[in-house]
């Protein structure tokens, strides 16, 4: 009876020890980093082996306004890979150092290639070949400036931890202006949704100024087939309804706005679907508590029944005498 209970207790614990493991949508490591993080988080520079990559760095436009949008979009192919085939790409301004990340000369990063927020972003790549592309949505610093995006990559390969970036290259560089009278733009207030569950319409709503047209434009994160929507007003909010992801897909957005002396579009936004893993696992501790439980009860009962027989058979086997000898 005691060892059963013994084993139901930890039973129990096993169970709720388990860990639940869930698929991160934004992979293992994505967050706002600096290219040189002194050999904290990846590879010392220092150390670092040579890269075969090819990193080619374009932006959607040679300047943007004080506020304005900015896509930036990198290609990366023929790198060498690790046995995990997991490759770190940076984002960052100026050159590579500390405080290289674009937070720190005053550009807000919108969206990332994962649906996040992050300057460093992972991603798993089967082909060196093909490569992979990403793009990061910016909203320009509120002052007039001049700056140099760059591209800073980490990958294995061999055993051997390697770099490669576009500092050879003089990366790309962007003027942020003035903004021009009755230009069309999203209030800067807006936040831009990049995450969503799977099988649901996603409403994209914002405030648009100095707009008399509005409309949005979506594609498959990769693909060169775009869909427009058009949009309507109601009061000051313009709002456009993205089709539900039937999977975990990536889709990209942004706006076309336009008015009687301009015609614009923001940054490509990411829009990130959220896969089964992500689901809240709270029940599924419950229930398996409760098929725990069901199933020591289950043994108990078993158990005290053999107790029981067992019990009843040593009375028929051998039945209690008087003090005599006799049989009560």
């Amino acid at each position: 009876m005691r060892i059963i209970r013994v084993f139901t207790v930890i039973s129990l614990l096993g169970l709720l020890m388990v860990p639940v493991f869930e698929a991160n949508p934004g992979g293992n490591g994505d967050s706002t980093r600096d290219f040189a993080c002194g050999g904290a988080c990846h590879a010392d520079p220092d150390l670092s082996a040579p890269s075969s990559a090819q990193i080619v760095l374009v932006t959607d436009r040679n300047e943007t306004f004080v506020g304005g949008p900015l896509t930036v979009t990198a290609t990366i192919t023929g790198m060498e890979l690790s046995d995990s085939r997991l490759v770190g790409v940076f984002l960052t301004v100026a050159t590579f150092g500390a405080d290289d990340s674009p937070d720190h000369a005053g550009w807000v990063i919108a969206s990332d290639p994962n649906g996040g927020t992050s300057n460093y972003i992972e991603r798993y790549v089967l082909d060196a070949n093909r490569g992979v592309e990403v793009s990061w949505a910016l909203s320009a610093p509120m002052d007039e400036s001049s700056h140099t995006f760059h591209i800073g990559v980490h990958h294995g390969g061999d055993g051997i931890a390697r770099l490669a970036s576009t500092e050879a290259s003089g990366g790309i560089d962007i003027e942020v202006g003035p903004i021009p009278e009755n230009f069309p733009q999203v209030d800067t207030s807006w936040q831009p949704p990049t995450m969503r569950g799977l099988g649901e319409e996603t409403m994209i709503e914002a405030i648009l100024l100095n707009v008399t047209n509005a409309r949005l434009e979506w594609r498959i994160s990769g693909s060169l087939q775009t869909n427009v929507i058009g949009a309507t007003k109601e009061g000051n909010v313009w709002n456009a309804t993205l089709p539900a992801a039937l999977g975990p897909v990536i889709i990209e957005y942004r706006w076309l706005l336009s008015n009687e002396d301009h015609d614009t579009t923001t940054a490509w936004m990411t829009l990130s679907a959220e896969d089964i893993s992500s689901i809240d696992v709270n029940p599924a501790r419950i229930l398996m508590i409760a098929l725990a439980m069901s199933t020591a009860g289950l043994l108990i009962g078993i158990q005290r029944r053999l107790a029981i027989s067992l019990v009843d058979s040593e009375i028929s086997e051998y039945p209690e005498r008087d003090s005599k000898g006799g049989n009560l």
